[in-house]
């Protein structure tokens, strides 16, 4: 049967006298791992020997950075997406003098901007140049968007004042991110379900969150209706994301759960 699935029967007696040539200590030690008298792994005989629920490691195989940078993005998006949506806010007012963001820093900081990072650079390491684009990409937005919330850098300072100036601004910094998203969108059309509606949804927030950043001070009660609307968004895109990072750790070594990303069937290049 092995050699019919292409993996051919270890050779016993190769085993054995290998085996048979280790010092005492290492002979005990292959013993402990592998059972009295078996020079080689049987998994049949030790169906539960895994190193942190991985059987048989193969130590220099590359893990799947998708779903580490999908779901530090979901959380920190999520709890973002509940801000403006003015989740706990006097009068549900996101842009109020209460709040809206400053409790996001460190999810922003750590959650969304290093460790995504990090999984972008490993989806570098693997080869996928659209996965490691987007974690990096987004990584860094999250970064740059704790730069804001810091007093003492004094980004809203700068402004003397001048409200309107400075939600102008991040209106901008919004609509620009939006663009990109769009990019990603177009360029992720022959993945699947899940990830083209984190990035529709994600477009769509950005664009009207950075909207409502346009008529914060000339339309203030549209600006707020707005920025709920780029809320209620952001919090579909943080529940897509959620569930398409949690699909990649759904797999048949830790679980019997599988969750369909709805995968899109295309035809041949042309």
């Amino acid at each position: 049967m092995a050699a019919e699935q292409g993996n051919p029967a270890p050779n016993m007696a190769e085993s054995s006298a290998r085996f048979d040539q280790l010092p005492p200590g290492r002979k005990e030690d292959v013993e402990h791992q592998n059972g009295p008298g078996r020079p080689h792994f049987d998994p049949a005989a030790r169906p539960g020997a895994m190193v942190s629920q991985v059987l048989q490691p193969q130590y220099m195989k590359l893990a799947n950075p998708g779903p580490l940078g999908l779901l530090s993005f979901a959380i920190t998006t999520f709890v973002l997406g509940l801000y403006e949506c003015g989740a706990g806010l006097p009068g549900s007012n996101p842009q109020g003098d209460v709040g809206p963001n400053q409790a996001i820093f460190g999810l922003a900081a750590f959650m969304g901007g290093t460790v995504q990072i990090i999984a972008g650079i490993m989806e570098f390491r693997v080869g996928n140049t659209f996965g490691s684009t987007v974690h990096c990409s987004y990584g860094a937005f999250w970064l740059s968007y704790a730069m804001f919330l810091l007093p003492y850098l004094g980004i809203e300072a700068a402004y003397n004042g001048n409200e309107r100036a400075y939600t102008f601004a991040l209106g901008i910094y919004l609509i620009l991110w939006s663009f990109l998203t769009l990019l990603f969108l177009i360029a992720a059309l022959r993945t699947n379900v899940a990830i083209l509606c984190v990035f529709s949804f994600l477009t769509l927030a950005f664009f009207f969150l950075g909207l409502a950043n346009f008529l914060a001070t000339e339309h203030a009660t549209a600006s707020l209706r707005i920025n709920k609307v780029g809320g209620a968004f952001t919090v579909v895109c943080a529940f897509c994301a959620f569930y398409a990072g949690a699909s990649g750790l759904m797999i048949p070594e830790t679980t019997f759960v599988r969750f369909p990303l709805g995968e899109i069937v295309s035809g041949p290049e042309s």
